[in-house]
């Protein structure tokens, strides 16, 4: 039998559990495909997120949330947990970058100085190709004290801005925003419908989930990770034509709502 040489194994990064915990912000490198600014609108402002300042907040902000609040998330347990996240999902790729949502009170009429803002969460772009110019939010978390108020639509649609909108614009031009998320989640489904997103289609059996995730079936049996269900993926998308036939007008009618 001939014999053929394959030297593969699996890398194995140790990581330390407190990644970049005591890094300053004018150090941090982000390591991402694009320019690294800060967003906003009128009422919440996209910081890019520092370990060391916004990991401890994020962490503290999960654990006044309910027990149900992660279930198609990560589950983060404990401050390291997100260093360790923020390193090996998101810096480590660079087609990825986190940004710290902030907000003025959501029940304040009034104009607030962002130095006065509220920590609300996070949100990423995540899956950025700059050969096919395209990008799309994504690990979005706005802390339940948040949801249902303008956070959510703001944060969201100044990371549609940033895709889509021209350099001109403080955009980067791209032509396709997406938004993905499991079949399962009806409320990831109807906020990127409200946005303006059109539906593509279903991936069927797309991503096998860790450990203890709810999927829309159970793995193979006698596969190597029979005992991790299977997600189907719902995929909508804005192209830059939509965006500009009417999508970016509609986006920011809803963003210049008061409730």
């Amino acid at each position: 039998m001939t014999a053929y040489l394959n030297t593969y194994s699996p890398k194995k990064v140790d990581v330390p559990r407190d990644i970049h915990l005591h890094t300053p912000p004018e150090e941090y490198d982000y390591n991402f495909c694009f320019e690294v600014k800060e967003l906003q609108s009128d009422r919440v402002q996209l910081r890019p997120f520092v370990p060391s300042l916004h990991a401890q907040l994020f962490i503290d902000g999960l654990q006044k949330c309910g027990p149900d609040f992660t279930a198609w998330l990560i589950d983060w347990h404990s401050l390291e947990d997100v260093l360790v996240w923020q390193e090996t999902v998101i810096r480590s790729q660079p087609s990825a970058m986190t940004y710290a949502i902030y907000t003025a009170p959501p029940a304040s009429d009034e104009i607030v100085d962002p130095k006065n803002y509220e920590f609300a969460g996070m949100i990423s772009m995540i899956n950025s190709d700059v050969a096919n110019m395209s990008s799309e939010p994504g690990w979005v978390c706005v802390l339940e004290k948040f949801q249902r108020t303008h956070v959510l639509t703001h944060a969201a649609g100044l990371i549609i801005h940033r895709i889509l909108d021209m350099p001109s614009e403080g955009g980067l031009g791209l032509r396709r925003c997406q938004w993905f998320t499991t079949t399962l989640n009806e409320k990831s489904k109807a906020a990127a419908l409200r946005l303006g997103f059109k539906l593509d289609g279903i991936l069927r059996t797309h991503r096998v989930l860790a450990k203890g995730k709810k999927g829309v079936r159970p793995g193979r049996k006698g596969d190597y990770q029979e005992d991790q269900m299977t997600r189907d993926s719902w995929l909508a998308s804005i192209g830059w034509d939509q965006w500009e036939e009417g999508i970016r007008e509609h986006v920011d009618k809803l963003m210049a709502r008061r409730k």
